[in-house]
């Protein structure tokens, strides 16, 4: 289990605004632990899928374990 805690990798997930829109405005954010490849590639330990309140697109982003999106797509 990553150390940076799940609640914490929610809220980084709700800062980062909407690729497409930049849009705050969120439907759905859901938050799950990286695959063991993802890790090992990009660092990412949580991956944040969500879907944009206003333009409806969905992306993902990768948190690593000190907090900082390391990828957006």
């Amino acid at each position: 289990m990553p150390k940076l805690p799940k609640e914490r990798a929610e809220r980084i997930a709700k800062g980062h605004e909407c690729s497409h829109c930049q849009e705050y405005n969120f439907r759905r954010i859901t938050v799950r632990v990286a695959s063991a490849a993802i890790r090992d590639e990009l660092g990412a330990v949580w991956i944040a899928t969500k879907l944009c309140g206003v333009c409806q697109h969905r992306e993902e982003i990768g948190i690593a374990e000190d907090g900082e999106v390391v990828y957006a797509g």
